[in-house]
């Protein structure tokens, strides 16, 4: 490998350790995952003009959104107490979801189940148990539940989809354009919105937020990455999602449409 080469590929490295590092810490006496990065390099991005925002079919998402090909998303239940989404896009590693955001450990040799760990943070799964380690202290989890990541299958012309409960809705953005359709009120009531971008922030804890004055109502919504459970059936998903419209304010779960399983 020629020097050039292998120095693009530690500087790749060198970037994703930065922005992935979960620390475990204990807090209040009791152990749990925070979302500490390791100084790594991430920005906040305001809107783009709307000539650029034109020229795009629909905005980038980040990849915090995305199960970046894995097949299932697994809840877990851990003690002390913390719920943990993860899923394993290859052999190779597993992305993990916290309360706080996102994180991608490298699989690492082990004698039996799976082990995945990055600079003294692991999870080690056998079966339906798992045990999530550092220098500071340990999780004991449980598989509680799980869900077949979203694919174009389901949503073939969405990006992203999300949902709630009480009342029922859920919202999906466009593919192909600058547009989201909320249903909301159990399916009862439609609106399609043209929006705009007002921010986003990419890395382990990325959100995002989309803003439109298209409808009949101001509608501002709010995606963040992280742990997050249907507050009805339980099922596991990647990002928290908060929409505000029309005096109204709906909370629930989504994720960034994958294009297979």
């Amino acid at each position: 490998m020629s020097k050039a080469l292998q120095a693009g590929k530690d500087r790749r490295a060198l970037y994703r350790h930065r922005s992935s590092v979960r620390w475990l810490t204990l807090s209040l006496g009791a152990l749990m995952l925070a979302g500490c990065a390791s100084g790594g390099h991430q920005e906040t991005h305001s809107a783009a003009p709307s000539s650029t925002l034109d020229a795009l079919k629909s905005p980038l998402l980040p990849s915090a959104f995305f199960a970046d090909g894995g097949d299932t998303f697994t809840a877990w239940r851990c003690t002390p107490s913390q719920d943990l989404v993860t899923t394993t896009p290859d052999d190779k590693r597993l992305r993990l979801w916290t309360a706080l955001g996102e994180t991608e450990l490298p699989r690492a040799v082990v004698g039996a189940g799976s082990r995945y760990e990055l600079d003294g943070v692991s999870f080690w799964r056998q079966g339906r148990d798992a045990r999530v380690e550092s220098d500071n202290g340990q999780l004991v989890c449980t598989l509680a539940n799980e869900r077949e990541t979203t694919t174009r299958e389901q949503h073939p012309d969405s990006i992203f989809y999300a949902g709630g409960n009480e009342p029922g809705w859920n919202v999906s953005l466009d593919r192909n354009s600058h547009s989201l359709t909320l249903v909301s009120d159990y399916g009862q009531a439609s609106d399609t919105f043209d929006y705009r971008v007002a921010s986003i922030h990419n890395g382990s804890d990325a959100n995002m937020v989309l803003v439109s004055d298209s409808g009949r109502y101001p509608m501002e919504l709010n995606l963040r990455a992280g742990a997050c459970f249907d507050d009805m059936s339980g099922k596991p998903w990647p990002v928290k999602v908060m929409l505000r419209y029309g005096g109204r304010e709906f909370h629930g779960c989504g994720q960034g449409v994958e294009a297979h399983r």
